[in-house]
């Protein structure tokens, strides 16, 4: 189906049409009409798809009136063309009438001057004007008429000459191409129309717009359905009317839009942005877009778990902990009533208790599963690191920063739970910043002034007591009584002994995943049963280790057993090495306090040195 019509206006102009475009232009439909005929013509050629006509004169101008969503191309007459008019009409006549729209008229005078006879010129600016001036050219003595092809036939009814006017094949070449360009700029706009449409429409945020007047001229599903109202409905109709605490009105008087401004609209909370639309520095219309809170909130959560895909995610349940004494079923059954809680945790029990596996296991019953579970020991890192891992750092806040900044571990576990290890460890100026974060829900990182709010669930964990380092000025009481709402006391491994030969024969089966390993008799089992475990589960666990890696099959005896058992090492709750307080004063005194360079000398690493040195300020 052709896109171009070209409307010829007599018989000659429509054998010259298909002669010049013939070979050339074969795509481009040749058909005849003249004025109020045209407009048929042309309504009919837009019903058949036809986006541009091309016409010329009074014809063109009619149909572009007429029909005003078709494009209409006019055949310019150039000053070549009326003065070959001129010249025909001189033969029959020496007082020559011009009478003619612009720019067809243009230059009449001049080129009657130039060919030596009498021009008139009568200039027209409506089709209604034609008549008349044909008659008052015929009154003032004119013996021929010029002008286009309706003036022609105006002339010929009323008995008088004529000469058209005529129209040249590089006339029609020129209009061929510029309907062409404007065919191929409106295939452009409708790709960009369809494609603006498809966005809008396929947004999952809502969007509405209206014009100077605040009528609505677009709205996608998304916002109707959040307005509770059709599209069709909508389009038309005030915004101040669907909507009014929008205030879009607002925007089209100031000029000014605003973001994230939450309002509540029927059952749901919306952050609304608005902008001004503006052309050439006028405001003609108003955007808004809207964002269900609830879709926000679940993007984020999203998002977030997918950055910490490879790490921060609690793979423990409250199954994997294993145990039937009564001592641990009361613990794990505190700690899933604990889970269905957004209070915070506090963990308190020996080494080797199994704090974070409860932790884990708390994080993955509670309704903040899916988001992620950030684990700190307190006691790895000295204070201003630790800060810093807690809450993040802007740009160049301290000598050696990324200069790029880093979020906190706190905004890393926003949407989870963040364990706080050894929470009895954790100097006093962080205890101070974490106790702001407790109570104000938001972090603020080293170096900025700027506030970011978080969601988090605490879950602290101790070897400690508290009540104790409190009591001895050791730790902020303030704190104590923000992480100790909800309190989960772990029984040591001495008070479940029940439990004992099944953790054994489930540990010694893990450290033995190739073939059958050395199974326990009795005799090892009461053995094990009758040991005091300091160190709890983990030195169990250790324990069947050692028993993997030096006996490969058989059964072992409570003699071997106790064998292994005499040769662990002791664990305390501090280190009490003859003359070792000495040799890291000493240490740390040559390095001028430079706990790296003191950590080299004693041959130990940095995280070790740091904890002896607490342990030595404790006991000093």
């Amino acid at each position: 189906m052709a896109s171009i019509a070209l409307l010829s206006l007599d018989a000659g102009m429509l054998e010259l049409a298909r002669e010049t475009l013939k070979g050339r232009h074969e795509d481009v439909r040749i058909t005849k009409g003249l004025m109020g005929e045209a407009v048929d013509v042309a309504r009919g050629l837009m019903a058949e798809g036809v986006e541009v006509v091309i016409s010329r004169g009074a014809t063109a101008r009619l149909v572009a009136s007429r029909l005003p969503d078709l494009s209409v191309v006019d055949i310019s007459t150039s000053a070549v063309t009326l003065m070959t008019a001129i010249h025909k009409a001189r033969a029959k006549s020496r007082h020559i009438a011009v009478v003619a729209f612009p720019p067809m008229s243009a230059g009449a005078l001049e080129i009657g001057h130039m060919l030596g006879v009498t021009v008139t010129l009568h200039e027209l600016h409506r089709e209604e004007d034609i008549a008349p001036a044909v008659e008052q050219a015929r009154d003032e003595g004119a013996g021929i008429i010029v002008g286009g092809y309706i003036t022609a036939e105006i002339a010929r009814n009323m008995g008088m000459a004529c000469q058209p006017v005529e129209a040249v094949a590089q006339g029609i070449l020129a209009a061929v191409d510029e309907a062409k360009r404007i065919v191929r700029a409106r295939a452009v706009e409708r790709a960009k129309g369809q494609l603006l449409r498809a966005v809008v429409t396929g947004s999952e945020n809502g969007v509405l717009a209206v014009d100077r007047e605040g009528i609505v001229t677009v709205i996608n599903p998304r916002a109707a359905r959040m307005l509770r109202v059709g599209e069709e409905d909508a389009i038309g109709r005030p915004v101040a009317v669907l909507w009014p605490r929008l205030a879009l009105e607002q925007v089209l008087a100031s000029g000014e839009g605003e973001e994230g401004r939450v309002e509540r609209l029927f059952d749901q909370d919306l952050v609304c942005d608005t902008i001004p639309i503006r052309v050439d520095g006028e405001t003609v219309g108003a955007l808004a877009t809207f964002h269900d809170v609830r879709q926000i909130q679940r993007l984020e959560a999203s998002v977030r778990k997918r950055i910490l895909a490879t790490g921060h995610v609690a793979t423990a349940r409250f199954a994997d902990i294993l145990g039937k004494s009564p001592a641990l079923r009361e613990a794990v059954g505190l700690a899933e009533a604990f889970a269905l809680t957004q209070d915070t945790v506090l963990v308190q029990g020996e080494t080797g208790t199994g704090k974070e596996l409860f932790a884990q296991g708390i994080h993955n019953a509670s309704p903040r599963r899916e988001g992620a579970f950030v684990a700190v020991n307190c006691a790895a890192l000295p204070g201003g690191l630790l800060e810093s891992e807690l809450f993040g750092y802007v740009p160049g806040a301290f000598t050696g920063a990324s200069p790029k900044g880093k979020a906190g571990l706190f905004e890393l576990a926003h949407g989870g739970t963040i364990f706080l290890d050894e929470i009895a460890e954790m100097d006093p100026t962080t205890q101070g910043r974490l106790l702001r974060v407790l109570q104000e829900k938001k972090v603020m990182r080293l170096g900025s002034d700027q506030v970011i709010p978080v969601d988090v669930r605490v879950v602290a964990a101790t070897n400690k007591n508290l009540r104790k380092l409190v009591a001895d000025g050791r730790f902020r009481d303030d704190l104590y009584y923000r992480l100790d709402v909800l309190q989960l006391r772990l029984p040591a491994l001495r008070h479940r002994r029940e439990d004992i030969a099944m953790l054994a024969a489930k540990f010694l089966a893990q450290s033995h995943r190739s073939g059958e390993g050395p199974k326990l008799a009795p005799s090892a089992v009461r053995a094990l049963e009758q040991h005091e475990w300091p160190g709890n589960v983990r030195e169990l666990q250790n324990a069947m280790a050692r028993v993997a890696a030096t006996v490969r099959s058989g059964t072992l005896s409570a003699k071997h057993v106790n064998g292994l058992l005499e040769d662990a090492p002791i664990v305390a709750s501090r280190f009490e090495i003859s003359g070792e307080e000495d040799r890291v004063r000493e240490a740390l005194e040559r390095s001028g306090g430079r706990v790296a360079i003191a950590a080299e000398r004693l041959g130990i690493s940095r995280v070790t040195l740091w904890r002896r040195m607490r342990q030595m300020r404790a006991s000093g």
